[in-house]
């Protein structure tokens, strides 16, 4: 049986591929009369359809997806939060926008005030491509020159920060209640505290114990919660909807602001064994 479908399939695919050329070829050159008039007709007559190239550089311009649009207005920074794209309608949360303008004081409202208005309510507007504050609120002055308020408005990344802190907050709290309410010696968790449990102790003894040393414990406050929040707005960020999506670390803001906590926690509580590698490290004599 098996060498008897070793023959036949070669046959199958051999008919196949006949009956495809075959057809191919009457394709090629079966041009009925009428047609070639009608096409001699259209072509002196200057109404000749477009060429198959035409047609295809036609649809491919309609067709191409703005993947580096489509990637940056995903990850960057804005006043609302598009959520996804129905048809032809924009399913977008408005946040909401705060600033200071030293000519017209303070300014409160919705995103979405300016979709409604045109892009422009209460004399402030989104700064257009190509602008030195492009993506950002800005209001002209006099002499039709933008200005920048004071800009404390809730964007995208700012309510990811915000939610993701709430959501670390949640999740520590209750990993701690649970401690709390059991006595010590008490059975091991299990579920999602015992997996808390495991993974706050590989982070505490593995990285943190290891790599400062025998006075971890003064340091391991900070450094857990700056692990944890990383690790927290990481996994949100790649989530790819709502409330995920929001590239929070990759703001130098946030960056910035770690920075300069962890420049100060190390240079403020630094031992003299620290001070002793700054200024005075142990090199090789020549």
């Amino acid at each position: 049986m098996k060498q008897l479908c070793n023959i036949i399939a070669p046959l199958i695919l051999f008919c196949l591929m006949t009956a495809g050329m075959s057809a191919f070829a009457q394709v090629q050159s079966g041009v009925a009369p009428q047609e070639q008039t009608e096409a001699v007709s259209q072509v002196q007559s200057g109404t000749a359809p477009q060429t198959q190239s035409e047609v295809t550089l036609q649809e491919q311009k309609e067709n191409t997806v703005d993947v580096k649009g489509i990637v940056f207005g995903h990850i960057g920074d804005s006043y609302e939060w598009h959520i996804t794209t129905w048809g032809k309608t924009q399913i977008i949360i408005p946040l909401p926008i705060i600033v200071y303008s030293e000519a017209s004081g303070w300014h409160t409202f919705l995103s979405s005030r300016l979709e409604e208005n045109g892009g422009t309510y209460e004399g402030l507007s989104i700064a257009p491509a190509g602008s030195k504050y492009e993506g950002k609120l800005v209001e002209y002055n006099a002499a039709g020159d933008e200005v920048r308020p004071w800009d404390i408005s809730i964007t995208k990344v700012t309510f990811a920060l915000l939610f993701n802190s709430f959501l670390l907050l949640v999740i520590i709290l209750c990993v701690a209640h649970w401690y709390r309410k059991r006595p010590r010696g008490s059975l091991a968790p299990g579920g999602f505290i015992g997996f808390m449990e495991m993974f706050i102790m590989m982070v505490n003894d593995d990285i943190i114990k290891s790599c400062v040393g025998p006075n971890y414990r003064k340091f391991a406050p900070y450094l857990l919660t700056a692990f944890f929040f990383i690790f927290v707005n990481n996994i949100m960020g790649l989530i790819p909807f709502f409330p995920g999506g929001a590239n929070v670390t990759g703001n130098i803001a946030i960056t910035m602001v770690l920075a300069v906590c962890t420049f100060l926690m190390v240079n403020i509580f630094g031992t003299k064994h620290y001070w002793k590698d700054i200024f005075w490290p142990d090199v090789p004599g020549g």
